[in-house]
C-alpha cells in the first residue's frame, strides 16, 4: 500500500490497521512499513471456556493499555504507544525477547550483562512506583539501548505498591529460574542490581512472600523429583526460595 509522504507515523499506521481488520487480521501481527517495524495487537478472541480460565480479553486489553500510557508518562522502562484506538494498539519492534536472547548467547558475561540490564530495568519500573503484574525474560526486549517490559496484560494500578512490586520480584525470579536454568548463577547479582534501585523495604517484602510460599515447595516435591526437563517450572521453587532467603 502506498502512503501520502505527508501522513504521520501514527495516521500511517492507523490506515494499515482499519485495512488488515477487514482482512480478518491476527490478534499480533508483525507489519512493515516505509517508517518502520511494528506490532498491532488487539483484544483476544475467546471462546466461553477459556474467557472463564483466562477472564475477560477486553479487560487485560485495556489494563495493557494503560501500563503503557502510565509508563510511557513516567518515562519508564518501556516501549512507546505508536498508534492506538479501541481495539488496537502499535508498538515498535524492540527484536528478540530477553528468554530467546538468554538461550542463543554463547558468551556468558554477555549473558550476565543482560540478566543485569534487565534487573536494572525493573528496579527504575519500581522506583517509579509501578508494578508490572507478571514480568518475565520473555516479555523483556531491547529498545534505545535498555531492556524495556511488555505485555502489562495483568497491569492494575491497585497493584502498584511494595506488595505488587515485591510480587513482581519473586515472579521474574522464578521465570529466569525455571526457564534460564543457566542464569541462576547470576541471580543474586541480579537482585542487587534491582535492589540498588528499587524503593525501600522492596526486598525484605519478597522475602516475607516466600515465607509465606513454602508450603508450595512441600507439595510440589514429587514432582521435583521427575527426571530431566520435566516439571521445571517446579525444580525452581526451592531456587526460588533458597534466593530469597527461605530455607527449601
Amino acid at each position: 500500500m502506498d502512503y501520502s509522504p505527508t501522513l504521520s507515523v501514527e495516521d500511517e499506521l492507523r490506515m494499515l490497521v482499519e485495512t488488515r481488520e477487514r482482512e480478518a487480521a491476527p490478534r499480533v501481527e508483525r507489519v512493515e512499513t516505509q517508517s518502520g517495524v511494528f506490532w498491532i495487537k488487539r483484544p483476544e478472541q475467546l471462546s466461553l471456556r477459556y474467557r472463564l480460565q483466562k477472564g475477560d480479553p477486553r479487560k487485560a486489553f485495556e489494563r495493557e493499555r494503560l501500563g503503557f500510557h502510565d509508563l510511557n508518562e513516567a518515562h519508564g522502562p518501556a516501549p512507546m504507544l505508536v498508534a492506538e484506538g479501541e481495539d488496537f494498539i502499535v508498538l515498535p519492534d524492540c527484536g528478540d525477547n530477553l528468554r530467546y536472547r538468554l538461550k542463543i548467547e554463547a558468551d556468558a558475561a554477555v549473558r550476565r550483562s543482560l540478566l543485569l540490564d534487565a534487573a536494572s530495568s525493573l528496579g527504575r519500573m519500581h522506583a517509579l512506583g509501578f508494578a508490572h503484574g507478571r514480568p518475565s525474560p520473555k516479555d523483556m526486549c531491547r529498545r534505545d539501548d535498555q531492556e524495556v517490559l511488555l505485555d502489562f496484560e495483568r497491569y492494575d494500578r491497585r497493584n502498584n505498591s511494595l506488595k505488587g512490586q515485591a510480587r513482581d520480584l519473586v515472579i521474574w525470579a522464578f521465570n529466569v529460574a525455571a526457564h534460564s536454568p543457566h542464569m541462576r548463577g547470576d541471580l543474586t547479582e541480579a537482585l542487587e542490581v534491582h535492589g540498588d534501585l528499587a524503593p525501600a523495604g522492596l526486598r525484605a517484602a519478597a522475602e516475607q512472600l516466600c515465607r509465606r510460599l513454602v508450603w508450595a515447595n512441600w507439595l510440589t516435591k514429587p514432582i521435583q523429583m521427575r527426571p530431566g526437563n520435566k516439571g521445571r517450572e517446579f525444580k525452581a521453587i526451592p531456587v526460588v526460595l533458597d534466593l530469597f532467603g527461605t530455607p527449601a
